[in-house]
């Protein structure tokens, strides 16, 4: 590749660059254990125990089944890019934003994630807190935020293999606890799923509404789905008559491993909330065994830990990773960007607004949605999969627009975003559409004729197939 610079702008580093096919170790096995590690964590049920009562446990049920399919499709769609290009998602947005302005949806992207994992690190310090204080009655939960935070910053450093490790050793201890958890909760308190799905729900909230909520914790993850599926083993070359072939293993990854996780801990948190009153799981798990059975609260809280563990260091400290190395590929490597991401988590102390779960993935929902509706339609309706990957890493490439940002992105994205205060209970379905159209329209009548883009204005333009080969 010419990885030229012009003006000063970076476009390469080791971590960014495309992976070989030498690097696509990942089997599709191991792809979904990563997502069922991933998907298991407590927002989940923290979610679903506050929207209780508002809506009734079958409610929020369904809003949990449909939300996360939604995000299983978009992660599947947008994963084709890495699979196929084997480029991470901070590289793949310069071709709709350009090569300054794909900084703008890598820093959207990354601050939740940053969120999440000072929120997350904060409830497996939490555990840790309540498991030392049981056994020592000593407390000191600041001190435990920043030893628990240091140990994933370092086991996400290490990169890919490390993190995938991991989660082949979290993965099925984490689903047997949950599900041992579930049990012993309804025992307890004689509780029956038929007891529990024939409550009703008061009113306040939408299904509209609950379907955004649930989506909001996984939808951060279609964006850069092709972080991960850039390490995907396909066995098969990125032919774009093979797409389902392509993507079959991660489709079904990201079904069964996040839909089907998503849907546990959804029934988890419903009836630790309906049965003790509590949002918080790690209280529920106190008042429940605390006196009773102190050896099984002890395991169920390092379930807590192993899965605050297994997703921060897979969803929330590797996106933002790869973010901050793209904003200097040359001085920074991917362990200092999850180093630096990790830092700031835990600086802006998020366990701040732990009652205002619902919210906040409302907002994140509707802040993410515009950027997948840009990708999909500058992928797959512009350039109908075919990407110039040559020019994704060199400055003054076709992806250059104007002054290295495109105006079309700049300008879909804003209205989008806006149109969610229009409608609030089904933002993202509204910010995906009005960006999608404003998109598409503004690069097939405006940008295209300005700025060469021959995947979008040439019916008959083909990658060589060397440069499919080597980089999918």
């Amino acid at each position: 590749m010419n990885h030229e610079n012009e003006k000063g702008i970076s476009l390469t580093g080791k971590d960014i660059m495309p992976t070989l096919e030498t690097e696509r170790n990942m089997t599709p096995i191991a792809y979904f254990i990563l997502w069922v590690g991933i998907a298991v964590q407590l927002v989940t049920p923290i979610a679903a125990a506050q929207l209780y009562p508002a809506l009734s446990p079958m409610q929020i049920i369904v809003a949990c089944i449909l939300g996360n399919l939604i995000v299983a499709i978009l992660l599947t769609l947008l994963g084709d890019i890495g699979i196929r290009y084997g480029v991470p998602y901070a590289v793949f947005i310069r071709a709709s934003f350009g090569y300054l302005g794909a900084h703008i949806p890598a820093l959207v992207r990354a601050i939740p994630a940053i969120f999440w994992f000072g929120f997350q690190t904060w409830m497996g310090a939490y555990a840790l807190n309540a498991i030392m204080e049981l056994l020592t009655g000593y407390s000191n939960l600041t001190l435990l935020i920043i030893v628990f935070g240091i140990v994933q910053i370092i086991n996400t450093a290490m990169g890919m293999e490390a993190i995938t490790k991991f989660e082949w050793l979290a993965s099925p201890s984490i689903l047997i606890i949950g599900i041992i958890l579930q049990v012993y909760i309804m025992q307890q308190h004689n509780l029956t799923f038929s007891e529990i799905f024939a409550r009703g729900g008061e009113g306040g909230i939408s299904m509209g509404s609950a379907v955004v909520v649930m989506m909001g914790t996984y939808i951060t993850m279609a964006l850069n789905a092709p972080d991960f599926t850039r390490f995907l083993k396909t066995g098969t070359a990125g032919d774009k008559a093979q797409w389902w072939k392509l993507n079959k293993g991660s489709f079904l990854a990201h079904t069964l491993g996040l839909v089907g996780s998503m849907l546990l801990f959804t029934i988890i948190g419903l009836t630790s909330g309906v049965a003790t009153g509590t949002w918080n799981p790690i209280d529920a798990m106190v008042q429940t065994m605390g006196k009773d059975n102190p050896l099984l609260l002890v395991i169920c809280l390092i379930f807590v830990i192993l899965a605050q563990w297994s997703t921060n260091i897979s969803a929330n400290l590797l996106p933002p990773g790869y973010v901050i190395v793209n904003l200097f590929p040359r001085k920074i490597t991917f362990a200092m960007g999850a180093i630096i991401a990790g830092i700031i988590g835990l600086l802006i102390q998020p366990w701040n607004y732990a009652e205002y779960v619902p919210q906040i993935l409302m907002i994140i929902t509707a802040t993410l949605a515009p950027i997948v509706g840009i990708m999909f339609t500058d992928y797959y309706l512009l350039r109908k999969r075919r990407l110039n990957v040559e020019d994704l890493y060199k400055a003054g490439g076709q992806y250059r627009y104007w002054k290295n940002v495109n105006p079309a992105a700049i300008i879909a994205y804003i209205p989008a975003g806006f149109s969610v205060l229009l409608f609030p209970d089904y933002g993202f379905v509204s910010a995906l559409l009005v960006a999608a159209v404003l998109y598409y329209t503004l690069m097939k009548y405006w940008i295209c004729k300005i700025y060469e883009q021959p995947e979008i204005t040439d019916e008959n333009f083909q990658i060589s197939s060397q440069a499919v080969k080597r980089q999918a």
